[in-house]
Formats: structure tokens, C-alpha cells, sequence
């Protein structure tokens, strides 16, 4: 039996002039505070879909759980996404995606993560094809990136509201206490806006001190074997995190 497309759902707030992942995905929907409408009709224009919810829903987090309550089963995404590309590519070979393209390799990936009897799934996290291995290219447990990320109904999560930053590391810990399985596909990678320069969107709420509560938070949550910071690789700010799970 074919099954229903799952909503692909895009997440903005105060970046109608700036969004750009409606042009990159098709059939996709933006998903905005009432009172803002107007300004992402103007940039945006008429043809592409526009869901709005009540301003009082403030922050990421809990926009994210207005719209998993609202649409159900979806894909969510980042407003700031600049291409999607394969990573298993022969030498001089086209990488990156069209939007048509996007739009059925998330489907396609929503259909095997069901059949798995995962509840979320998504991405590779690295776009440098040196990290990625022909030999397991799908994931089964561990963290995913909540940039581009699907989740079903049923999955027994949800995000906390309060928490207005690295709500990825929640919704992974909360997965493998409840789930332990995700399905992350690992051969397609979505390369987004740089996240520390833009305005907008979480910048509003973004500063160390956040940061630094947030992780410990996390590491109350779900300890600090799980939750830890980063010590190797690039580092945005000192407390960037690494998730880490014993199966």
C-alpha cells in the first residue's frame, strides 16, 4: 500500500527576508508567527505554502512542539538551508540535489524508518566524504541533527519549551531512553546557513551563559557519559557537546 507523503515543515522566525529553504525543497511548508505573515507574503510570495501559530509560542523548542502537536508525522527543517547533496559520489560527479530530488529522498527515507520501527531518523552530520563508510551506510542508534530531522506520532517525545538551544542533544537522549532506535541515513547530507553569524531566528536567544546552562541541564538529564563536551574537532564555543550512547 503507497503510503500518505509526510508534511516537510520549516521552521522561521523574523527572517522572511532571509529564508531560503522553501526554494530548496519542494512541496514544503513554512511554518511562522501569526503576526508575521504579511512580511513572508511579501518576500516569499504566494506560491509557497504558509502555516502560522499563535505568537505566544515562542522559542525553537517550543515551536517545534506546537508543530509536531499540530502536523503529526513531519520533516522538520531549519529555514537556512543551503543544498542537500549526496556523499557516495564517483569523481566529478554531481552531488547536490534539486529540490523535487529532496523532497522524495525524505519520503523515501520517512518509508524505511517506519518499516524499521524507529520513531525519528535523519542525516548525516558531516558532509566530507572521507568520514563516510560504504560498508554502514545507515545508523541505527546515536544523535541526530535536529537542522533536518522526521519524527512520528507515537514516539513518546517531546521538547521542553525552556529549552531554547541544542534541543537535538534532548530529543537524542530522550530517544534512546524510550526508543534506543533511530534510522540516519548516512550517504545524503543537508548543509545549512552558518548558524553563529545570522540574524534572527535563535540568535535572539543564543549567548554562553545559555550554552553553559543548557549542557548542564542535559547532563543532569542524562548524564555526563552521554552528554559531554566535545574535545576534539571544531569547536564553535567551549561548550560544544558530544552525544554518546553505549549501544
Amino acid at each position: 500500500m503507497e503510503q500518505t507523503p509526510i508534511k516537510v515543515l520549516i521552521a522561521s522566525h523574523k527572517r522572511a527576508a532571509k529564508i531560503t529553504t522553501h526554494k530548496k525543497v519542494s512541496n514544503s511548508i513554512i511554518c511562522i508567527p501569526e503576526s508575521q505573515l504579511g512580511e513572508y507574503r511579501e518576500h516569499c510570495g504566494h506560491n509557497y505554502e504558509i502555516v502560522t501559530h499563535p505568537d505566544s509560542v515562542v522559542g525553537l523548542s517550543w515551536k517545534r512542539q506546537w508543530m509536531m502537536e499540530y502536523f503529526g508525522d513531519a520533516f522538520h527543517l531549519d529555514d537556512d538551508l543551503m543544498f542537500m547533496k549526496r556523499i557516495y559520489t564517483e569523481p566529478n560527479e554531481p552531488d547536490k540535489l534539486a529540490p523535487d530530488e529532496i523532497f522524495e529522498v525524505i519520503q523515501s527515507t520517512a518509508r524505511a524508518a517506519r518499516q524499521s520501527g524507529a520513531y525519528i531518523f535523519g542525516f548525516n552530520t558531516s558532509g566530507k566524504p572521507f568520514t563516510y563508510s560504504s560498508l554502514a551506510p545507515v545508523q541505527i542508534s546515536g544523535y541526530i541533527n535536529t537542522c533536518a530531522f522526521g519524527l512520528f506520532v507515537g514516539s513518546k517525545l517531546f521538547f521542553r519549551p525552556e529549552q531554547r538551544y541544542q534541543e537535538d542533544y534532548w530529543l537524542s537522549g530522550l530517544n534512546a531512553y524510550h526508543n534506543r532506535k533511530i534510522w540516519r541515513d548516512n550517504r545524503f547530507y543537508f548543509h545549512f546557513g552558518e548558524t553563529w553569524t545570522g540574524a534572527g531566528g535563535l540568535a535572539e536567544f543564543r549567548n554562553l551563559e545559555t550554552l553553559e546552562k543548557t549542557l548542564k541541564e542535559l547532563q543532569k538529564f542524562f548524564g555526563e557519559d552521554v552528554i559531554c563536551v566535545r574535545k576534539m574537532g571544531t569547536k564553535n564555543h567551549p561548550y560544544q557537546m558530544n552525544f554518546k550512547v553505549p549501544f
